[in-house]
């Protein structure tokens, strides 16, 4: 496993897109999409420099910004996903059955699009999922911190991937969760398993590589230019939702960043 530390201006691979997203009434796809699994993290460990000359101000850590690259599996299959974020802004690329479903979450809009066939639904959030922005570090990676707060356990310490870990459990009727999690302050994610009792199967999900404080921008959280998305109020998605109208089939794989979180 990686943890890079970047400053501004280095990073050039990750160029923003801008210019104004398109509304429209056109009907988006319908593809599968492997079982939506729970996000993670991994906290970037910054070597911080030594003590400045006297009257100058110490360098500090940058954690405004970060990026991810996750390997998600299941008995439904394996798929990599990468995960951008600068403070409350989210943006994630998964690539299933050829298709790559881009979700960006910022300020009252969750948006999820598929950039081969460019449509997609742009929905207005819930107050309870924008409420939880101003609460948490970073859109993703608190697993640690939410099992911990519904009673979850510490069970031992482990070395994984090289680094010393701490493994916290929760069992409750609906199965097991297990996160490894880190020994420094930031006391985040390296590896989740979930085992769901009522199907008797395990999702593994694990981080292999991470970025903090890449030069990101406003702009880089912003559909492309050209996507057709049909916009949703939250209580119209949902009730279309529940009709299983195909104008919504387009997964959502981060629900807790569109209704907030729901307590196990």
């Amino acid at each position: 496993m990686r943890i890079i530390y970047r400053q501004s201006g280095i990073d050039r691979r990750l160029s923003p897109r801008c210019g104004p997203w398109a509304r429209t009434s056109e009907r988006p796809f319908a593809h599968g999409l492997a079982r939506v699994l729970i996000g993670l993290a991994l906290p970037a460990i910054i070597a911080l420099p030594a003590a400045a000359e006297k009257n100058k101000t110490t360098q500090k850590p940058v954690d405004s910004s970060w990026y991810a690259q996750i390997f998600a599996r299941s008995d439904t299959g394996v798929n990599v996903t990468h995960m951008w974020s600068l403070k409350s802004k989210f943006r994630a690329e998964t690539v299933a059955r050829g298709h790559k479903v881009v979700t960006i979450v910022r300020g009252d809009t969750y948006y999820v699009y598929d950039d081969l066939t460019m449509s997609g639904i742009a929905i207005r959030r819930a107050p309870a999922a924008m409420a939880a922005d101003s609460r948490n570090p970073r859109p993703f990676g608190n697993e640690a911190q939410i099992l911990i707060e519904e009673g979850g356990e510490k069970i031992r310490e482990e070395t994984i991937v090289g680094q010393r870990a701490d493994v916290y459990q929760i069992t409750d009727g609906d199965g097991r969760r297990m996160v490894w999690v880190t020994q420094d302050d930031r006391r985040l994610p390296i590896r989740v398993e979930v085992f769901g009792r009522k199907s008797g199967s395990t999702r593994y999900k694990e981080y292999v590589d991470w970025v903090v404080g890449l030069p990101l921008t406003d702009a880089f959280f912003e559909p492309a230019p050209g996507v057709q998305l049909e916009r949703f109020e939250f209580d119209e998605y949902i009730a279309k939702t529940i009709e299983r109208d195909p104008v919504v089939a387009i997964p959502i794989l981060y629900g807790e960043l569109l209704h907030g979180r729901t307590p196990h």
